[in-house]
């Protein structure tokens, strides 16, 4: 029965110290997080165009297929097709361009084109100002 005393004693203290309108606006402070937290969240998943007639299952299908084709280039330490060198065309070949001009052609060129000592083309005298 003391025991029961002392805890009805330490009890009513405690109470004291309570207010109950702390209480209250915490507990709407709380609703008001729970608010913007459940809107926040049905922002994240709103549905963007998405049609209504995707097979999830297909989907999936093509996400192991990416991902096994990522592991088969992680573990044979290869390098993945799109950074491998194009040899399939020359471009060369392709443009069918004419060799440049050797000896006295390069020579003409020069001189109706001269060039500075970068190789591009040099800025005529005429337009130097002093």
């Amino acid at each position: 029965m003391s025991a029961l005393k002392s805890a009805n004693k330490e009890l009513k203290g405690v109470m004291k110290t309570v207010n109950i309108s702390d209480i209250d606006s915490m507990q709407d402070e709380m609703l008001d997080m729970m608010d913007i937290s459940t809107e926040i969240q049905e922002s994240l998943g709103r549905s963007y165009n998405v049609p209504d007639d995707i097979d999830e299952e297909e989907l999936f299908g093509e996400l192991d297929a990416l991902e096994a084709d990522m592991g088969a280039e992680i573990e044979s330490d290869a390098v993945p097709s799109y950074l491998q060198p194009d040899r399939e065309s020359d471009l060369d070949s392709e443009l069918n361009l004419p060799a440049a001009p050797t000896g006295n052609a390069a020579a003409v060129l020069n001189r109706v084109n001269p060039q500075d000592d970068l190789g591009l083309p040099a800025v005529p005298q005429a337009s130097l100002r002093n």
